[in-house]
Parts: C-alpha cells; sequence; structure tokens
C-alpha cells in the first residue's frame, strides 16, 4: 500500500467525522474505472459549525 493511501487511512481513522479529496492526472480506463497518475489524497475532519443566535429573533422577543 502507498505511504499516501496509508497516511490518509490513519488520519480517517482518527477523524470522527471526515472528508476526502483525490488529485492527478486520469490514466487509462479499467474495467473498474480508471487509473489516477500521481494521485495525492488529502482528509479533512469535518467540524459541526457554531450555531449563533439569531439577533433579530432575540431583540422580537426583549419588546
Amino acid at each position: 500500500m502507498p505511504k499516501a493511501s496509508r497516511l490518509a487511512e490513519t488520519s480517517a481513522s482518527e477523524f470522527a467525522d471526515w472528508a476526502g479529496a483525490v488529485s492527478g492526472k486520469l490514466g487509462q480506463r479499467t474495467p473498474n474505472g480508471f487509473e489516477v497518475i500521481d494521485a495525492g489524497i488529502q482528509i479533512f475532519e469535518k467540524k459541526a459549525k457554531e450555531v449563533k443566535p439569531d439577533v433579530a429573533a432575540a431583540d422580537a422577543g426583549a419588546s
């Protein structure tokens, strides 16, 4: 297994929720899809967005 694949697998197992991106050149078509030449893999942790209170709703409730 290539080093990039091992690193991506390790990163994905450390994150509760994650997304990935693959980069490279499309190569020859295969029976199962296609080859990716000079492939790169990045794994990102998906973090929950902080919910901010609605200012307009807070002002309406105060009057």
